[in-house]
């Protein structure tokens, strides 16, 4: 795990004569714009209260002696941790700084559910600091979590937190971690059976990724593959449209023709939806080792995709609209597969 530094400013002694004065002045340099502390935040309970700690005392929450360097209190917007955190909601900081940005209690749970799965295929990611807010807790659950992880702890007040926040109502939790290797390798195919994969190829919108993938998790398809995509898999808006889900299927990055020629050679039969198909998506054999394959928001399936599929399919379209949108596209051609299976 990289470090992280923080600078702490060594505390003035004040004398009880130049109180006044000192707080006058400390007054002037909030409103010309000088980093400013937030005020310490009441304990939540008093059994919760040694998670109370300032910068200079860091403390472990399995630990209440504070023998351990787990958790710090950060208490200024000016402290390096701040940035460092808002940086990560940036796709090239991300990348740069290999780590992926998980927020909210639902999406953070499945994260931990998916850190601790005994799936031989699963993509791990490796948690390395857990930000928490209590005053933006919704729940009773919480403290329970953050236990779980047993990693360090930042806890910030709620209007720091609200800064480092990707969310307009933060529920006060954070997960940073590294992001795992998702790339395709031909092995994940073998020793399946009737399978369900999906390939999602070019994918502009996280939006539309973190649906696919919370909608293919449902029907319980076994992976997704994400082949030359325009978006970031792990952005912060794949995370929460997918609601964490993206933490416990397997989802692949590849190459189109790699992808498909290693799902041919593994016995999978490839279907492709395309507008331009007359033949309609319920009138096909959807039974058995099943790649069905999407093109982008924008361009549809690239010709080598056309070229690889075994059949195209179409969904009719009544009105103007020539096309639907691509998750609900997917949703609807998947569970169209799932009810022919178990018709």
């Amino acid at each position: 795990m990289k470090e992280y530094r923080v600078h702490s400013k060594p505390k003035k002694k004040v004398d009880s004569r130049d109180k006044k004065k000192t707080d006058t002045h400390s007054s002037n340099s909030a409103s010309k714009g000088k980093p400013s502390s937030i005020e310490k935040t009441k304990p939540f309970a008093s059994k919760d209260s040694f998670y109370l700690r300032k910068d200079s005392e860091p403390r472990d929450f399995s630990d209440p002696e504070g023998k351990s360097d787990r958790s710090l209190e950060i208490t200024y917007f000016s402290n390096p941790k701040v940035k460092y955190i808002s940086l990560l909601k940036e796709k090239k900081f991300r990348e740069k700084e290999n780590r992926v940005f998980i927020e909210g209690f639902r999406e953070i749970q499945r994260a931990y559910a998916g850190f601790k799965s005994q799936s031989s295929i699963l993509p791990k990611f490796q948690p390395e600091i857990l930000c928490i807010s209590p005053e933006c807790f919704l729940g009773k659950n919480e403290w329970e979590l953050i236990k779980n992880w047993k990693i360090p702890v930042w806890q910030f007040p709620k209007a720091i937190f609200e800064k480092i926040s990707h969310r307009d109502r933060p529920d006060g939790l954070i997960l940073l971690a590294s992001i795992p290797d998702t790339k395709f390798k031909k092995s994940y195919l073998s020793n399946l059976e009737n399978e369900i994969i999906l390939i999602i190829e070019g994918v502009e919108k996280p939006g539309n990724l973190g649906t696919i993938i919370r909608t293919a998790e449902g029907a319980g398809v076994h992976s997704i593959i994400v082949t030359d995509p325009q978006t970031d898999i792990y952005s912060p808006n794949v995370v929460r449209s997918s609601t964490g889900i993206l933490f416990t299927l397997p989802v692949f990055q590849g190459n189109t023709d790699e992808v498909l020629q290693a799902l041919k050679g593994n016995g999978f039969s490839i279907k492709a939806l395309s507008p331009e198909s007359e033949n309609m998506y319920t009138k096909s054999d959807l039974k058995g080792k099943l790649a069905l394959v999407f093109g982008s928001e924008q361009y549809g399936l690239s010709q080598m995709a056309k070229n690889s599929a075994d059949e195209l399919l179409g969904i009719p379209m009544k009105g103007e609209a020539d096309s639907l949108n691509l998750a609900l596209s997917v949703g609807i051609v998947t569970y169209e597969a799932i009810r022919q299976r178990n018709s």
